[in-house]
């Protein structure tokens, strides 16, 4: 009895490695960059291009994983079939109510309610942070190409930072939390770790 209750205990933790969860990994990602911009801001020395350059390489891979994994899975995260079935449903109701002006009405009330879904206004915040993703690439190509010495680098910087801070508010506050409720967020943290590895290594 003892062997088979210390065999138990053994087998309960030996599993150490815990998957990552794609929103928990996205946050500690948000959150080394902030801290990455204060110090920066708050260098004297010569490791401002240092710690610039390493705010570059990590909002590069960061927007890499969202754009190819995070993003893409939370797009498909709607039924194709329900979807599909609803566009048939107002293709049929608009056939029978053409010449009835009420029911004309009342399609523009459901359509009006069908533009407010859930899975609509997500699919808006992702192509809303597409585009942040390509302001935040031009900004870097630019900055690249400037001295890091000067005021309008720094001043740059500082526009990148808000530009960041305000991506990374939108995200936190609307993207995760339905992510959280329709993904399986655990599976996804381990592709992601994948991939950051593959992308680390490749730059190595």
């Amino acid at each position: 009895m003892p062997k088979r209750d210390s065999g138990q205990t053994k087998a309960k933790t030996s599993p150490k490695k815990k998957s990552a969860d794609a929103i928990q990994m996205l946050k500690d990602d948000h959150r080394k960059v902030e801290a990455l911009f204060e110090q920066f801001l708050e260098e004297e020395s010569g490791k401002k291009q240092q710690i610039a350059q390493q705010i570059f390489h990590e909002l590069e891979v960061h927007s890499t994983l969202e754009e190819e994994l995070f993003y893409p899975a939370l797009q498909t995260q709607g039924d194709p079939a329900e979807l599909g079935s609803l566009e048939q449903a107002e293709e049929t109701e608009r056939e029978e109510t053409i010449d009835a002006s009420k029911l004309d009405e009342a399609e523009d009330i459901e359509q009006d309610e069908i533009d407010e879904t859930p899975e609509d206004i997500a699919e808006d915040m992702i192509a809303n942070a597409y585009d942040d993703h390509r302001v935040v690439r031009d900004m870097i190509a630019e900055l690249r190409n400037s001295d890091v010495s000067s005021l309008e680098f720094r001043q740059s910087m500082i526009e990148l930072q808000q530009t960041v801070a305000e991506h990374v508010s939108q995200e936190e506050d609307e993207l995760f939390p339905q992510a959280q409720l329709n993904m399986d967020t655990k599976t996804l943290g381990m592709q992601m770790q994948q991939r950051k590895q593959e992308i680390l290594s490749a730059a190595a």
